[in-house]
């Protein structure tokens, strides 16, 4: 977790009045569908108006909605402990989802994406104190559609207590993912105290709730599950080519999918926030992890802080399809720019080729970006230590401050190395094998899948594989 003292704002106030004003009016003039009856009959009681499938919202009812939903969520560990608070300016890094592929360390091939990928995305970034939550990083082509995403669920739990945050297509998989956390915690008082899971759903842009995403939305909230509900449009695709009127869409699908769910459990646990890039109009792909698209992101965030709610964002991606310099450069500016802005829970730490694609190596390279930003963000003390004064005087002119003892002290707060990186002298990193960032990526992954994985007892692990159905 990084509480940031160097900060960063890319919207000024005015610009959050006017892209929220923008938002009001769509909300109230043109509206969005909900493509589900129980959905349409509870916003109409509520003061909505409902014209067939379209839904057009007053301003008060936006409001209110937003004054209902908690300002922290609490997510616990696997054995119940309460160990992430979404909100304020505290920012968790974790991995992201459902990639068809995987960027093999060993053979330097892309494949496609096995659950035995989930299991190992999860022992790795169990071990890494930079991740603070897991995602599954694989969408696995060996496993029955049917129950797909429970085994990713049931993989994960066997091999991090971190939180989890997940997925699902069909909602009647939820009931069954949700009885494998409390089942893994130890019993329901743990997750109503601090869940172990968050789901992630997403509306249609533009402007579509279907009625699988409104039943993700009326479950979580009955269950008091936290739920990020994240639009993924694409600008000059599926949403304006501009970054605010991106935004502005964006704002109308989140805070729409907030009044539902708020309605049906006042004070359910809600994260805000939207995965956001534009189209490229010569390759018809999304820019994953390009300038504007982390301008979008971060501005997103602000507006999230500004309604007072906790914030969902991206970092530790890119749009190349190896694990390169390009990788690195894009992995490492999202990140340090969601660190700046204070976004509470940043997922997709590990990506690659715009998301289709997850690689061990670019979660090991960027776990090292994580601890750089947080040095970063913490700022320089200026404390009676940091400030040195008394060393000063000791040194005097033409000394020497090595073998000072304020030197001694300090020095280890100051020279911070992460594992990955390199500092030594020429001839040193020569006679060390001259490797270079991704050797030393690949010799950390091995290494840490050669540890002792972080595994459930053999009693909840048992209850939880019979609710995968196999």
């Amino acid at each position: 977790m990084i509480e940031p003292k160097v900060k960063a704002k890319v919207l000024g106030d005015g610009q959050i009045g006017e892209i929220h004003d923008a938002a009001m009016k769509v909300l109230s003039e043109t509206g969005c569908e909900f493509r589900h009856d129980g959905a349409l009959k509870m916003l109409g009681q509520a003061g909505a108006k409902v014209d067939g499938n379209r839904v057009r919202f007053p301003a008060e009812m936006i409001s209110a909605a937003i004054e209902s939903a908690p300002g922290s969520v609490t997510l616990g560990d696997r054995d119940g402990k309460n160990v992430m608070e979404l909100a304020g300016d505290s920012v968790h890094f974790g991995t992201g989802s459902d990639c068809l592929f995987v960027l093999d360390g060993q053979t330097g091939r892309r494949r496609k994406a096995m659950l035995d990928d989930v299991r190992r995305f999860a022992h790795v970034a169990d071990k890494l104190d930079e991740i603070d939550f897991v995602m599954s990083m694989a969408c696995p082509h060996d496993v029955p559609a049917d129950r797909l995403y429970r085994e990713q669920f049931a993989a994960m739990l066997a091999a991090t207590s971190k939180p989890i945050v997940f997925t699902v297509v069909d909602p009647a998989e939820l009931g069954p993912i949700l009885k494998m956390s409390i089942a893994a915690q130890g019993g329901e008082q743990h997750h109503l105290a601090a869940p172990h899971l968050l789901l992630y759903a997403e509306p249609i842009s533009p402007l579509i709730h279907p009625d699988t995403s409104v039943e993700k939305i009326i479950f979580c909230a009955e269950h008091r599950v936290p739920i990020t509900y994240c639009p993924g449009p694409m600008g000059g695709g599926t949403s304006p080519v501009t970054g605010a009127g991106t935004i502005v869409l964006s704002l109308v699908e989140i805070l729409s999918g907030l009044v539902l769910h708020q309605l049906v459990r006042p004070g359910a646990p809600f994260v805000f926030g939207a995965a956001l890039g534009p189209l490229d109009m010569s390759t018809m792909n999304v820019v994953y992890a390009g300038p504007f698209g982390m301008l979008w992101q971060a501005a997103t965030v602000e507006i999230g802080k500004h309604y007072a709610l906790p914030t969902w964002s991206l970092a530790g991606a890119s749009d190349s399809k190896l694990a390169d310099g390009q990788a690195t450069m894009e992995s490492a500016m999202m990140i340090l720019i969601a660190a700046m802005n204070g976004a509470n829970l940043v997922h997709d730490v590990g990506y690659i080729e715009s998301g289709k694609t997850s690689s061990l190596e670019m979660l090991a390279i960027s776990a090292d970006a994580i601890a750089l930003a947080r040095r970063i963000v913490e700022g320089i003390g200026t404390d009676t230590a940091s400030l040195a004064a008394e060393a000063i005087g000791r040194v005097g002119p033409g000394g020497s401050y090595l073998g000072d003892n304020h030197t001694l002290e300090n020095f280890r707060q100051t020279v911070f190395a992460p594992p990955l990186l390199d500092y030594a002298n020429f001839d040193d990193w020569r006679d060390e094998g001259g490797t270079s960032l991704i050797d030393r990526a690949k010799a950390r992954v091995e290494k840490l899948l050669s540890e002792q994985a972080n595994e459930l007892d053999a009693e909840r692990l048992a209850k939880i594989m019979e609710l995968t159905g196999r």
